[in-house]
Parts: C-alpha cells; structure tokens; sequence
C-alpha cells in the first residue's frame, strides 16, 4: 500500500506552500523522518521528513509549484512495488489519487490562467470572448451526483464568489480541469458591480475617484479589473484627491497581474516580508531612539571570552549574542516593552523574555529565529544557539516553532559600515534594537580627545504601548550593560 506525502501545514496561518526541492529522486530509498523535501511558506523554507519509510514512487508536485496545504505531492511505496498499469495513483485510495490527480495539474492549470491573464492583457478581441462563451456553453458537463469536481483552487475561489455552479462546467485545463477562464466564460453575461472580479487597490481608487467599476472592462487575468483599469476609466474625468497608495496595495497589485518584461517576480519570502513590515509601519505609531555606546570594554571583553568559549565547544562569541544577552538583563527590568497591541482591546501582557535576532537571507529575503528565555540563560548557551539557528537559517532547515513567538527582535547592520537606523517593527512586537557598526571614533574624555571604539543603538518603538521616557531608560540600561559587560556575566 503506497503512502501518500502531503503538503503539511507548517504553522497556523499557513493555507499553501511551495515545493523548493525534492532532495530524494524518484525511485530512491528513504527512511522514515529522513529529510524528504524542502518547502517554502510564508516564514522560510523548511525541511520536511518522510512520513513512512520505502521507496519514492512518484513525485507528483514539481520544485517552483505551489499548492495548498494536505494536497499530495507524491507518494512512498514498499520497495519492489510496481506502479498500476495504466500509470495512476496504484494503490492509493479514490481520495488520495483524486487528490494526487488534482495536485499534478495544478501547475498546467496556473500556467494555463497565466496565459489567459495574459491574452486579456494585450486586449482580446470581441470575436474571441465569444468563442470563449460559445466554448463554456458547450462544455456542460454531465455530472453525477457525489462525483468529484476537479477544479483549480483558484477557479472554486471564483465560483464561489460569482455563485457559479462547478458541476456544470466542463473544464478546459489540463485533464479537463476547470480552471478560473471556465468559470468566467460561464458568466460572459454583462456583468453587474457585484459580479466584477475587482483586485483590492483597483476598488479602492475606484471608490476614492468615483469611477463606476460596472462601467471599467478588466485586463487582468480573466478580465479582473486592475488598477490600471480604473485609472485609465477615470483619465477622462477632473482630478480628485487621493489618499496615498501604500507599499503593502501596491505588492497586492502587482502580484495579481502577469509580470512585464524585465521585472522579476517577488519570491514568496520577499513578498511576504514586504508586505509585514508595510503593515507594520503603517500601524504602529513608530518612534525611534538613538544613543552612542561606548563598546571599549565590550571589545576587551569579547577578546578575552572568546578563546575559553573555543575551548568548551562554541566556536565564536558573535556580537548579537553579546547584544541579546544585555537587551534580555535589559527587559526583564523594563518589561513594559514585553507589552503587544491588541487592536480594539488593549495591551496583552508577554512574561517570556523571547529575543529573536533578524538573519539575512541570499539571495534576498529575511527571517527572525528566537533565543527563548534569553534573560535566564548564559551568554555561552546563546552565542552556541544563535550559531546554530543561523547556520540552519542560512541552509533553508528552521522549523517554524524557531521563528514564532518571539517578544522583541534585534538586528544589525554593523556589517555594513552602516551606524544608526530607524528598523521596523516585527508584529506584534513593541520594540526592536538596531546595531550598528562597532569603531573607532574621537570623542571628549575628561578635557580631551580621544579614541574611543563606539556603536551606535537605535531602538523603535511603538508610542501606542510605550512612552518615550519608559523606552529611553531601557535603552540607556542596555548601553550600560554593554558598557560594563562582565555583569553579562551574571552576578
């Protein structure tokens, strides 16, 4: 009996993911939890294990194709099983080979969308839309009751939203499954507003210059109406204001519509990073904080530790680790900033003192693994745990419960050359620390001028939840515990 490998839901907010890499070939042995697959979601790419031990069968679900959350994606049997004749599921059940029929076209249903998102683009002519209504009316389908209706997710989407009836549809897809074109074709009868298929930010302007949606004919996949659409709708009409496009509205927009020449589509972290951190400035009612520290003896400190944590086992002391052990002493007195805005009901109170550390990604993108209780544990323990979650980070291999639930973030730029910042906040977090770079700079020393090595601290804040003077003191708490760094030592 084969068993199915699904696509897993990695965390709460999860609905798809995409396969990254198959790192076991077809027809390759594995073992039960060994390393099978890596996938992307919204948090990083995560390694997945094999659900069973044997042999991999088939791979059902291509690297770069993403498909919702519990779809099968391929399947392990015992070795020496032999696929069914006629090249299906096998030994799979009606619903998982339904389900793995439904998972192998989803690829050719998305290029297939993407193609007539883009025909629409370019401005199909009035003899095409009718063969394409002509086409749906003669792809009625003959359904029995109970059976199974192969549809794209993003097809039910539409369907459910127009009030479109699947059952009736026979699809143009691959394998005849209904695709998004289908259901709209059905619906080829002049629509109504409420029938548009409208992207966010298109029916925003459009509210915002009073331009009648029924009356804008969609070039986006499908005929959505773009943004585009409503200001090309509204060019004729005088000039009204408009309040400002976020960065947020215009991801959202440019990720419904096909990408021009040239443009490089966003990866699922860049997209959903930008996105968070538009949010997050957009809400919050940010305030940052600068104050120069004087890392003299945070050097000398550093210096001197670094051989005796070689010797038991960790391989460097990193400069964020030195920084979370100081901001964690620095929290656990000022615990106002553990504080998290819950929008309509107030504050909710966070006890642990979780300090997550922000982890450059290459080619690009950004993830946020959390040091858990950091105020209670040595500066030992967090220097040999940050070195390991960054090298995990780096290789694509942190599970989600690394990177969730963390109570303030740190990150630095001192890399590169940069000194201070204003960082954004990570939701729903209250504060964040930047670093900047640790050099050597002239500063006034009783009378004089001296050398001094020197960072510079910026710490933002959301005022909605902290004062400006609660925020200061714990800032300047945190520069004195790097200042005189062997009370990071514990007393």
């Amino acid at each position: 009996m084969a068993t199915p490998v699904i696509m897993p839901v990695l965390s709460l907010t999860m609905e798809e993911g995409t396969v990254a890499e198959w790192l076991k070939d077809e027809g390759e042995a594995v073992a039960r939890d060994e390393p099978l697959l890596m996938v992307e979601m919204d948090k990083g790419t995560v390694e997945v294990p094999a659900p069973a031990a044997g042999v991999v069968r088939r791979i059902v679900v291509q690297p770069g194709t993403t498909v919702p959350v519990r779809t099968v994606i391929a399947e392990i049997g015992a070795p020496g099983e032999e696929l069914s004749a006629a090249g299906g599921p096998g030994d799979l059940s009606p619903a998982q080979a339904a389900s793995a029929e439904a998972a192998r076209t989803d690829a050719a249903s998305a290029r297939a969308e993407a193609e007539a998102g883009r025909t629409g683009a370019s401005g199909r002519s009035a003899a095409t839309a009718a063969g394409a209504a002509a086409n749906a009316s003669t792809n009625i389908a003959t359904a029995r009751p109970g059976e199974r209706v192969f549809a794209s997710p993003r097809a039910r989407m539409r369907a459910r939203a127009l009030g479109v009836d699947l059952a009736v549809l026979r699809g143009s897809g691959p394998s005849g499954r209904i695709v998004e074109a289908d259901v709209l074709a059905h619906r080829a009868a002049p629509p109504d507003e409420s029938r548009l298929v409208v992207t966010p930010l298109a029916r925003r302007l459009a509210q915002e210059r009073g331009v009648a949606l029924a009356d804008v004919r969609g070039s986006g996949p499908g005929g959505r109406v773009t943004q585009e659409d409503v200001l090309r709708a509204a060019a004729t009409r005088p000039a009204e204001p408009v309040s400002q496009v976020t960065q947020a509205d215009m991801l959202r927009a440019a990720a419904s519509r096909p990408a021009e020449p040239g443009v490089q589509p966003l990866s699922r972290i860049r997209r959903i990073t930008a996105e968070r951190m538009a949010a997050s400035a957009r809400a919050a009612a940010r305030v940052s904080l600068f104050l120069d520290a004087d890392f003299t003896e945070a050097v000398r400190f550093r210096q001197q530790l670094e051989p005796e944590f070689n010797r038991l086992g960790v391989a460097r002391l990193p400069w964020d680790a030195i920084v979370a052990r100081a901001a964690a002493l620095g929290l656990a007195e000022h615990r106002h900033l553990l504080a998290q805005w819950v929008d309509g009901q107030g504050l909710r109170i966070v006890d642990a003192v979780d300090v997550g550390v922000a982890v450059t990604l290459e080619p690009e993108g950004l993830v946020v693994p959390v040091l858990r209780q950091a105020d209670r544990r040595s500066l030992r323990e967090l220097a040999a745990e940050l070195l390991e979650l960054v090298s995990r980070a780096r290789a694509g291999r942190l599970s989600p419960a690394e990177m969730q639930g963390g109570s303030f973030s740190i990150t630095n730029l001192g890399a590169y050359r940069i000194d201070g910042f204003t960082p954004i906040l990570n939701p729903p977090e209250t504060a964040i620390l930047g670093v900047g770079r640790i050099a050597e700079r002239p500063v006034a020393v009783d009378g004089g001028i001296v050398a001094r090595t020197m960072c510079t601290l910026s710490l933002s804040f959301d005022h909605r939840v902290v004062d400006g003077a609660p925020a200061a003191a714990f800032l300047a708490r945190v520069a004195e515990l790097l200042e005189r760094p062997y009370a990071l030592l514990g007393i």
